[in-house]
């Protein structure tokens, strides 16, 4: 006998305050309300969005004058997963504004008014209040009405988030004018909204691609699905990870800098791109699309397969750091060319590669014309010139030790430019005293050059082998590779040795490596050529810098190169010098790693007899976050 039982399945109560912990970054959740107010704005009007954080009363507002709720819109904007918005709306789950306010705040107050309407409704959500008061259920949940004042009637929605769970700071601001001005470009260039941040106005980024790369794309799948957008070169290459194809769905930014169809790679750092995936499935609070949906999947390999993403690819790796070539340098000498911009530092393949790529060619200088090649010269001259008759043959030694010891070549270049200019005009110049400054200067690198390797060599001592306590095995052959071809010193620390005391998935190991000052875009460059494909390697990046690359990259490997005045010991940290090093990296370099994490780690590192406090105190002697960790170790002890 079969008997069918009516069970009460209405949601636990602390439903709203789970949603606010489904993963969201501050700027998402911002991201979240600002795309409600999107949705509701006015047609053939200018919407005026406005986003105030207060740091005196610890508030973050979000308020538009768009076209507003009545008691029924409202009361279904509150209700959990009550989707009202079709396709082409930014936002359409009945998930996204509930789990944005709960993520931003413990707080939350609602006040809207629809256009035409003296009606004013509002909602309070307090967090403790709702969880700790039993008389407080999902049906009989509070909305106030009153009527507006008639010479201050106003149409819109303001959010006003209190209690604030993240915190807020003025970098921010710029931060979100930067992000937000890519996010919603398409909104602001076509005069639908205008956005500001507290008092600035968010204007759109555009990227800055050089002339005549830029290519449409327009795709059309078997099944009618379109791809469109375009793909170009960007004038400078980002060491950053800011590079990549923006992915829309309907009009509104999906992903920055996704390296879609593509893998990262210093090569490519320099191609940027839009595409509309309006057919692509996203998660439900829009900060991703579903990679392993059938859509996504297709949509990536008929990019990568198209024709113009190929060139594109293939111009990307030709053109390498720069657009600037030896020639140029010399014909802005003469007086041919307009100057231009330089990367203060290209990788050294690339700076080998552009002097090996540069033809013989001819200018004048002056009077005087000029031939310029460029040799594989066995002397140890910079360059060398002859005269014939009133025309000058120079030959400038590619292979020249100097060469290597710039970030790029093309400064160098300059500087031999600037230099035979003044031949030209006095040939004694070149006898007198450019013959004499070459030979010293080699001299200088040569003794400099030989008394460096074996200090270095000897410094780079094994790690004693400890029980428990070895290098991320993600990481065992990198450290091999690089042991045996870096020419810096370079130490593996924090997260690189500690990851496996980690309590909680930290979603994107965050591995750092520190070498010594000027070292960190050579340690990064040979980093990105020998990791896999599934890392991302970056350069000392400011805290926005990685929020935005662990927003936006796939990878969930990123190694972070810093700098640091000296390097001691192994190239693999001890216990507690890695403990100090990721209580800086979580202070200072704002890595998301909790703060209890720091306690778990080190009850681990103490109970396999690891770490003396005694001596991570010392470490800790000179630093302000020395009464934290006090308190921190006080804790576990």
């Amino acid at each position: 006998m079969t008997n069918s039982i009516d069970v009460n399945i209405t949601p636990d109560k602390t439903l709203i305050q789970k949603l606010g912990l489904i993963g969201y970054r501050t700027e998402q959740a911002i991201a979240e309300l600002v795309d409600n107010s999107i949705d509701a704005r006015i047609e053939n009007t200018s919407e005026i969005i406005e986003v105030i954080l207060s740091f005196e009363n610890r508030t973050v507002t979000v308020k538009d004058n768009g076209i507003g709720m009545d008691k029924e819109d409202l009361t279904k904007a509150m209700t959990i997963a009550k989707g009202t918005k079709v396709d082409g709306k930014l936002g359409k789950f009945g998930i996204g504004m509930k789990s944005a306010c709960s993520a931003l705040g413990k707080n939350f107050t609602i006040v809207t008014s629809k256009k035409d309407s003296r009606k004013e409704y509002s909602v309070v959500y307090d967090e403790d209040e709702w969880l700790s008061n039993k008389s407080l259920s999902w049906t009989n949940f509070k909305i106030t009405e009153r009527e507006q004042e008639k010479d201050k009637e106003w149409n819109g929605t303001k959010i006003v988030i209190s209690k604030l769970k993240v915190p807020i700071y003025s970098n921010q601001v710029t931060n979100f004018n930067e992000s937000f001005g890519i996010r919603y470009a398409p909104y602001i260039l076509d005069g639908q909204i205008q956005l500001r941040i507290n008092t600035t106005v968010c204007k759109p980024q555009e990227p800055e691609i050089v002339e005549g790369t830029r290519r449409d794309i327009h795709i059309t799948l078997l099944d009618g699905s379109t791809i469109k957008g375009y793909v170009a070169l960007l004038t400078k290459r980002s060491i950053k990870g800011h590079y990549g194809i923006h992915l829309f769905k309907n009009s509104r930014l999906i992903k920055a800098y996704e390296k879609f169809g593509f893998k990262p790679h210093p090569e490519v750092a320099k191609i940027i791109g839009k595409l509309d995936l309006d057919f692509v499935p996203v998660n439900f609070h829009k900060s991703a699309f579903i990679e392993d949906s059938p859509e996504y999947q297709t949509a990536e390999r008929a990019f990568a397969n198209e024709e113009k993403v190929q060139l594109i690819l293939k111009e990307s790796r030709a053109r390498n750091e720069t657009q600037v070539t030896p020639n140029i340098v010399f014909e802005y000498i003469a007086g041919d060319a307009p100057p231009r911009q330089l990367d203060t530092r290209i990788t050294a393949k690339a700076g080998k590669r552009l002097l090996d790529e540069t033809n013989d060619f001819t200018l004048k200088l002056g009077n005087n014309d000029v031939s310029i090649s460029f040799t594989d010269s066995t002397t140890d001259s910079l360059y060398e010139i002859n005269w014939v008759g009133n025309k000058l043959l120079v030959s400038i030694n590619k292979d020249n030790q100097i060469f290597s010891y710039v970030r790029n070549p093309l400064f160098l270049i300059g500087l031999i430019a600037t230099e035979i200019e003044l031949i030209a005009k006095d040939p004694k110049f070149y006898h007198d005293f450019i013959k004499q400054r070459n030979s010293r200067l080699m001299t200088f690198i040569d003794d400099w050059r030989r008394k460096k390797e074996p200090v270095f060599r000897d410094r780079q001592e094994q790690l004693p082998q400890f029980a428990g306590y070895d290098l991320s095995n993600d990481l065992a052959t990198i450290h091999s590779e690089l042991k045996n071809k870096s020419e810096s010193k370079f130490q593996f620390t924090a997260l690189s040795t500690l990851v496996s005391y980690l309590h909680y998935s930290l979603g994107k190991k965050i591995y750092t490596v520190y070498t010594l000052p000027g070292s960190g875009m050579y340690l990064t460059d040979l980093l990105s050529q020998i990791v896999p494909e599934d890392f991302v390697v970056i350069d000392n990046p400011k805290p926005q810098d990685l929020t935005l690359i662990l927003d936006t990259t796939k990878s969930d490997k990123i190694i972070v190169v810093r700098e640091y005045a000296e390097i001691y010991g192994s190239t693999i940290a001890l216990p507690e010098k890695a403990w100090v090093d990721l209580v800086n990296e979580i202070y200072t370099h704002k890595i998301p790693v909790q703060e209890t994490e720091l306690k778990y780690i080190l009850e681990g590192l103490i109970a396999r007899k690891l770490v003396d406090p005694s001596k991570i105190l010392l470490l800790l002697k000179h630093q302000k976050k020395l009464e934290k960790v006090k308190t921190i170790i006080e804790k576990v002890l």
